[in-house]
């Protein structure tokens, strides 16, 4: 993925990443390991997507890099909203990781129909998200949450 980073056209400054491999894609419990990004990564695997889909991006050249933790939940990796099962007067609206700004106008309202509804939503269907998507029903589990219109 790529966009352009920051509010003044024409700087030519591009954010961009890529999501590791599963092979790659290790439980990093130790945030020193987080310190340094892995600096063969451009080169290796990003610079060579970038310039398969923007020929203009053949000079490219980093100038910064991070590395960091993303915040999911392990089940089916997307956002939980809803009341915790177990500690009724816990409200949980978590797991979109770098998308939060996007995510947080409707998580907001959401989190606060719960609240204001007897635990309902009522101008947004998001009860795919809730707590209840883990426990099994009549012995089966819910279906995933799976994102459409990605490619």
């Amino acid at each position: 993925y790529f966009r352009s980073e920051g509010v003044t056209p024409g700087t030519g400054n591009f954010l961009c990443g890529k999501s590791p491999s599963p092979r790659d894609d290790f439980d990093c419990y130790d945030r020193s390991l987080l310190q340094n990004a892995d600096p063969t990564l451009f080169e290796d695997a990003i610079w060579p997507a970038l310039y398969h889909r923007v020929p203009a991006f053949g000079s490219i050249k980093v100038q910064s890099s991070w590395a960091s933790l993303y915040e999911y939940n392990t089940v089916d990796q997307n956002a939980i909203i809803d009341f915790h099962p177990e500690l009724p007067n816990v409200l949980m609206v978590n797991g979109f990781s770098g998308h939060g700004l996007q995510h947080s106008p409707a998580a907001g309202r959401a989190a606060a129909e719960l609240i204001d509804h007897d635990n309902r939503y009522v101008t947004l269907d998001l009860n795919v998200f809730r707590f209840d998507r883990f426990v099994l029903h009549g012995g089966e589990p819910q279906p995933e949450v799976l994102e459409k219109g990605i490619y």
